[in-house]
């Protein structure tokens, strides 16, 4: 007589602040010295996964459940948020095609620093799916991303420098972009503050 095998429990996803925390290291460590054409190429490509990544998981962040209602997200929170993450799906797609245009092929996920933030990227997909808590939490969160993305912004910058010339105006480009991601995202913590103050609640100063 056969037993049915059962599938292990799958791991709970981070808490949203602990996903963007571990982002934000990640992508301190990532893509830094000097690089060989191969480390490069294996940059670009992760850059690529990681842009997909997190444009992917910050729509999520525009879907905050709010602990308390005092906690409730001011409205145009959402909005700077989803217009983050466009930016940074923006900038992924100015990676796409040239990719396969330089004969890039996929990173697979070396044991390297750039790894680890690639990783980081994809669990912060399932960890900001349903995000919930404080208003703190919310906006530790969003800060942690804006710090990741400005990291990853001077790689890319960093990148571009050593780059054939078709590579080196996608990234630039892409450059452009994630200069819109951090706007979006810098404005979305403003906007959140700014509502929670004493005396700004009604709108009014």
């Amino acid at each position: 007589m056969t037993t049915a095998r059962t599938a292990p429990p799958l791991p709970q996803p981070q808490r949203p602040a602990e996903a963007a925390h571990a982002v934000a290291r990640a992508a301190a460590r990532a893509w830094t010295g000097p690089m060989t054409p191969e480390a490069h190429a294996r940059a670009v490509s992760q850059l690529h996964s990681v842009l997909r990544d997190l444009g992917i998981a910050s729509r999520g962040l525009a879907a905050w459940s709010a602990s308390t209602p005092a906690d409730i997200p001011a409205p145009g929170f959402p909005v700077h948020i989803r217009a983050g993450s466009a930016a940074l799906l923006e900038a992924w797609q100015h990676l796409d095609g040239v990719l396969a245009a330089e004969g890039i092929p996929p990173s697979g996920d070396p044991g390297d620093p750039g790894a680890a933030l690639c990783r980081a990227a994809r669990d912060a997909i399932l960890a900001w799916r349903q995000p919930s808590g404080t208003a703190a939490d919310r906006h530790d969160t969003t800060r942690q991303l804006i710090t990741a993305t400005v990291t990853i912004t001077a790689a890319v910058t960093d990148l571009a420098d050593s780059a054939p010339r078709q590579l080196a105006i996608s990234l630039q480009a892409a450059v452009g972009s994630l200069a819109d991601a951090i706007a979006c995202l810098t404005a979305a913590i403003h906007c959140d503050e700014d509502a929670a103050r004493p005396g700004r609640l009604d709108g009014r100063q």
